[in-house]
């Protein structure tokens, strides 16, 4: 039984342009960041995709995961008592992965997760995929959430968030560094549906990117009548930190009583969703140089 919680979760997103190829810049604004953040009463502060480089193209020397920069983020979020999703590209055991790693507020890291769905078709052919999900229990002073982290490309495929959920995500963290338009902003927007989880993505800005924002679960009201789930919504060029409150204890009221998520699931029937290969026209060869 989870205890309930004094208030809402605050997160806040990134939305910066970093510092292309250089990981002592872009940790010195991510701290930056992080003191913005914690100043506004953040809870977690979430970075965009490979900040280390700013997802600099072609990808560059990997940092250890337990190294300076890595480090300095564990001592940012002890002395702040802020939670942080850290990313950059760290060493795989063959080659290198996008790589998010989430800090408590006493600087404990609590996952790490690599991206699992690389972008096979173009530069990120050259990375190795994450194994697979995983969730954590994030504590902030207001409680406990369970939470879970998909990175760029795996939000669109309906397995990640599915997979997260079945594992109890209660929130999903997005860092991205790529396009954002009307439909993958509803691709995040029904994750949250379908799943009856919290999302939140933090991206670049830039034309056609940008356009940080949250998502809550909660898309009826009361009486039956549809609201908007949006928490929050960044423009495509604005930079600066992206705020949304979680009303966690109004979320798990929901799940506990509506009938999306894994409520009502027939998985008998799903056996196809476990084949390795797709039908034709839909198979595509496998573009990466070297594969782990």
């Amino acid at each position: 039984m989870r205890e309930p919680f004094d208030r809402p979760l605050r997160v806040a997103l990134v939305q910066r342009r970093a510092v292309r190829g250089d990981s002592y810049a872009n940790l010195q604004l991510g701290l930056e960041c992080c003191r913005a953040a914690g100043q506004k009463k953040a809870d977690l502060v979430v970075f965009p995709e490979i900040w280390s480089s700013g997802y600099e193209v072609p990808f560059g020397r990997p940092l250890l995961e337990h190294g300076a920069y890595m480090r300095s983020f564990q001592e940012e979020a002890r002395r702040l008592g802020l939670g942080i999703v850290a990313t950059c590209l760290s060493k795989g055991k063959k080659l290198p992965q996008d790589t998010a790693v989430v800090i408590s507020p006493t600087g404990e890291i609590l996952m790490r997760y690599a991206k699992v769905h690389t972008c096979d078709f173009s530069a990120e052919r050259t990375l190795e995929p994450g194994e697979g999900f995983a969730v954590c229990d994030f504590p902030f002073e207001g409680g406990r959430v369970r939470l879970g982290v998909m990175t760029g490309f795996d939000r669109e495929y309906p397995e990640s968030a599915r997979e997260l959920m079945l594992k109890g995500a209660e929130l999903i963290v997005v860092p991205n560094a790529g396009a954002m338009d009307p439909l993958r902003l509803g691709q995040l927007r029904t994750r949250a549906f379908e799943n009856m989880v919290g999302v939140a993505m933090a991206n670049y800005p830039g034309l056609g990117w940008g356009c940080s924002c949250a998502f809550s679960p909660i898309v009826y009201s009361e009486t039956g009548h549809y609201i908007d789930n949006t928490l929050a919504m960044a423009g495509e060029r604005a930079e600066g930190l992206v705020l949304a409150d979680f009303d966690l204890e109004a979320i798990r009221a929901w799940r506990a009583r509506r009938v999306w998520g894994g409520a009502y699931r027939k998985t008998y029937a799903y056996p196809s969703l476990l084949e390795a290969r797709p039908p034709k026209p839909l198979v595509r060869r496998d573009n990466r140089t070297q594969c782990p």
